[in-house]
């Protein structure tokens, strides 16, 4: 049974459907509907992110296909991506409507 969901093929993290423990194996499924396996490398509480590679300070963390944040860190394949590494990126959600300029 899969322990995280690698939901886009361009994230550089996967969301744990289970809270894992250092050390534990957690079966990543891919968007494809294949699987492989990673070591994590810290605890990751349920719901939140694994890194899926070694992401440098600086560099943009990828979830949905889209650019959620910057890394304020490195993180290490396996190891927890959250608010503690993870500085969120402001975004015009106004620029993203489908019917721009149009009121709900």
């Amino acid at each position: 049974m899969p322990k995280a969901l690698h939901i886009h093929s361009t994230d550089n993290i996967a969301v744990c459907t289970s809270a894992v423990v250092a050390n534990d194996e957690v079966t990543i499924l891919e968007p494809d509907g294949s699987t492989y396996v990673l070591v994590a490398q810290s605890a990751i509480p349920f719901c939140n992110k694994i890194a899926l590679k070694d992401i440098p300070s600086g560099e943009e963390i990828v979830k949905y296909g889209e650019v959620i944040g910057k890394a304020t860190e490195d993180i290490k394949k396996g190891c927890l991506a959250d608010h503690h590494n993870i500085a969120s990126q402001p975004r015009k959600y106004e620029d993203e409507y489908i019917l721009k300029g149009e009121k709900a």
